[in-house]
């Protein structure tokens, strides 16, 4: 079972009527939509929701629009969203958001990141990726246990400072970095990483169409698929992210 951010398309929708479109636009793909299990099934419960660091910017001119999907133009009976900061919704009419500000956003957060990474790594001794403790368990199972391999892994300097942060909620280090790697993370290639910020910054992992067509990540070029899709929506389709569980 997982969770996952999908991007919904759809025709001129009050935000009051958001939640029931929504519904009718996803049924389709409701695991539990037919008397047995769905083959097109994708999800069994969503949510309106946004990413806590990446909802939906308006472009200015359209600030406080009542078209614009927000925790006062939703009726908490149909979706209790919390308020956001200034500029940020939860979604609305394609030509009121500002696409090219998300992606900027998503390219500096990168950015800050990488440079936080490269003043704390050159502030203590090299660290080594969890790979290499777990292919010397691997080698040696009896002598070098996987729990020691952890805590050697765990207790590198830079290692233990990457954590500290993420627990006292450094802005560049989030609680991801509590499960993750970050010696592995860092160590991939600055561009590569820089243009999956890039490409993942607007559309979920998956994309609902307007023609009710379900495309998402498990296929070869979806997200720039999906980028080019969002770009060309005219101007008064909305576009909203629900958050799901398969």
């Amino acid at each position: 079972m997982t969770k996952f951010f999908a991007t919904v398309c759809l025709p001129p929708t009050k935000p009051r009527r958001l939640r029931d479109a929504i519904a009718a636009a996803m049924a389709p793909y409701d695991i539990n939509g037919t008397d047995e299990w769905n083959p097109a099934g994708e999800w069994d419960w969503w949510s309106i929701h946004v990413h806590a660091g990446s909802p939906y910017l308006v472009l200015p001119a359209h600030d406080g629009d009542r078209r614009l999907v927000t925790a006062s133009t939703v009726p908490r009976r149909k979706a209790d969203l919390a308020p956001l900061g200034p500029l940020e919704c939860y979604g609305g009419p394609r030509g009121l958001l500002d696409l090219d500000a998300m992606r900027r956003r998503a390219v500096e957060q990168h950015d800050a990141l990488s440079a936080a990474w490269d003043e704390l790594a050159a502030q203590h001794p090299p660290a080594r990726p969890l790979s290499e403790f777990l292919a010397r368990h691997e080698s040696d199972p009896d002598g070098y246990p996987l729990a020691q391999a952890k805590e050697d892994h765990l207790l590198q300097p830079l290692v233990q400072e990457v954590a500290q942060r993420a627990v006292a909620g450094d802005p560049h280090f989030g609680m991801s970095f509590l499960t993750t790697d970050p010696v592995a993370h860092f160590a991939e290639e600055h561009e590569a990483v820089r243009g999956t910020a890039l490409r993942t910054a607007v559309p979920g992992y998956a994309l609902l169409t307007l023609d009710g067509s379900w495309w998402d990540a498990s296929s070869d070029g979806y997200w720039e698929r999906a980028n080019a899709y969002l770009d060309d929506l005219a101007p008064e389709a909305v576009v909203v992210d629900v958050l799901c569980h398969c």
